[in-house]
């Protein structure tokens, strides 16, 4: 049973954050004009998004306990994502939940959801590339990986349903204009992708009480013109007390849409207000993100128009539940600058916080899901922080700045909740060639300096290191195994370690830091740094 916040105070502690940029987090790049949106994977950046909902949980919300999660990755026999297989998880003879993965084979056991006290869960995995049966430990790897025994079976063409959840009122006249006008650009290119899908699209239209109505649904249709003749009825009107009845619109989106059996299914979820949750409804927004789930409905939320932070804190619970992004809107606002001094550290983003206009993202997220079901991989662009050497500013405050930047990623994006009491450890840097190891033995300090300074989880004394290799009979080069540095991290008693090599590549340092949790030696986030040589000693 959802448990509502009671506290119905508006806005967080202090100024709300802009529209879409979680705190402490850059915002979207600045854009010049029109209407634009960047995007938050709260998936990714799990360990943030547990920060982030335990800041602002204040607002009004019903929970969903996440904070324990357990990734499933359903494989065919040749390593390919196996989409639409029954997942049921057991404990006992008790079935604490059940549905399908994702088109990129994904289902995530939430414990803390079901309310369960069992220490080890039962799951069973059905599909037409077979069927598998494993226990998962509570406090094992948070990646479990079943590969099953045949190949999978992908429908031609592919069914792909597209859903607009849109907000009606008033304020929301640009967003519906700006779909209208671009449908058709959506439509062409997602009929161009690989596996060809068969598309259809269907909207349910919300206002709140007191309107001309409360939810009007247009069924889906693989017909675009009907689907266009039916978005150009939509105008913007009523509203005005800010929070409107999402919960409808989702409870008619789950309830009354004939979502397709054997394909893809998403949906956007567009608005400017947070919902009504003082209705007493008793399907929430929460039930909703469940529902979908179960039936591997992936929702993206868009927040638009000064959405304040009651808005974006339901928009990302139901988003992160059932695997989609937070999108967020600007109008040519000027963004926050990119950190640090002009040109010393920049970060330069694969997946989050890029700047693009509406149509291009729904785009891409439907081409990310139709790739998990191709044979040609989806090319991305690589994620990475870069140090420049400039001369206003010193060698160790350039990287100081780099390193806590790095820092502040691997725990952001780490599959496990990181504490700020937990016990961690900053090994010395590998060097992959002889040559690197004075520079290895540099970063390595300046990397330890930042973790001081970061006070972002309760460092260990690492002086009995080289006894400690010296038990386990390890060169410093064996750091860079996962396996020796968790065995290296358990006799300095630590839990969590970061890890690192130093590499030479186009006269550059490259860095790959790596968090691992000592008890499973999984390794929870990567990132990579690329340092200018004049950085170097």
């Amino acid at each position: 049973m959802e448990e509502f916040a009671k506290d119905l105070s508006s806005g967080a502690a202090g100024a709300p954050p802009s529209p879409g940029t979680a705190p402490g987090r850059p915002s979207a790049p600045p854009s010049s004009s029109g209407l634009k949106a960047g995007f938050s994977d709260d998936n990714a950046q799990f360990n943030y998004f547990l920060g982030f909902l335990e800041e602002f949980g204040h607002v009004p919300n019903y929970a969903l306990e996440i904070s324990e999660r357990i990734t499933l990755k359903i494989q065919d026999s040749a390593g390919k994502p196996v989409p639409n297989a029954r997942v049921a998880v057991r404990s006992g003879t008790r079935v604490l939940d059940q549905g399908l993965s994702y088109a990129d084979g994904t289902f995530r056991i939430y414990p803390l959801v079901y309310c369960t006290t069992a220490d080890t869960l039962s799951v069973r995995v059905e599909s037409q590339s077979g069927s598998a049966n494993l226990d998962v430990a509570r406090d094992g790897p948070r990646r479990v990986v079943i590969k099953l025994d045949r190949p999978r079976v992908v429908p031609a063409p592919l069914p792909l349903d597209v859903l607009f959840v849109l907000d009606t009122t008033g304020s929301m006249g640009e967003e519906i204009e700006r779909l209208r006008d671009t449908i058709e650009i959506v439509h062409a290119n997602i009929r161009a992708m690989t596996p060809k899908p068969a598309v259809r699209f269907g909207m349910v239209l919300y206002k709140d009480r007191g309107d001309e109505y409360v939810t009007q649904v247009v069924p889906f249709t693989s017909d675009l013109a009907v689907f266009q003749a039916a978005l150009e009825e939509v105008y913007a009107s009523g509203g005005g007390d800010t929070p409107e009845d999402l919960q409808a619109a989702l409870e008619d989106a789950l309830r009354k849409m004939d979502w397709n059996k054997e394909g893809v299914r998403t949906a956007f979820v567009i608005t400017d207000a947070e919902p009504h949750l003082d209705y007493g409804q008793p399907y929430t927004y929460a039930q909703a993100a469940k529902d979908a789930r179960a039936r591997a409905i992936r929702f993206h939320t868009v927040g638009t128009g000064g959405l304040g932070v009651e808005g974006e804190y339901v928009l990302r619970q139901l988003s992160q539940f059932t695997e989609g992004k937070y999108i967020f809107l600007t109008y040519g606002e000027t963004g926050e600058s990119e950190g640090g001094a002009p040109g010393s550290v920049s970060h330069h983003t694969g997946a989050n916080f890029q700047t693009d206009k509406l149509e291009a993202i729904v785009i891409r997220f439907v081409k990310e899901d139709l790739a998990n079901l191709s044979d040609v991989p989806l090319s991305m662009d690589e994620d990475y922080f870069e140090a420049t050497k400039i001369p206003e500013e010193e060698r160790d405050a350039t990287l100081d700045k780099l390193f806590g930047e790095a820092l502040k990623n691997l725990t952001d994006y780490s599959t496990f909740k990181v504490e700020r009491d937990t016990p961690a450890a900053v090994l010395p840097l590998v060097p992959s060639a002889g040559d690197l190891a004075s520079n290895a033995e540099y970063f390595g300090e300046r990397l330890l300096l930042s973790a001081v300074q970061a006070r972002t989880f309760k460092l260990v004394e690492r002086k009995s290191l080289q006894s400690v290799l010296e038990e386990l009979e390890l060169q410093l080069s064996g750091l860079a195994d996962e396996k020796a540095a968790a065995r290296a991290g358990e006799l300095l008693g630590a839990d969590i370690l970061v890890t690192g090599s130093v590499y030479r590549r186009e006269g550059k340092y490259e860095i790959f830091l790596r968090l691992v949790r000592v008890s499973t030696a999984e390794v929870l986030s990567v990132t990579r740094a690329r340092v200018d040589a004049k950085l170097g000693l």
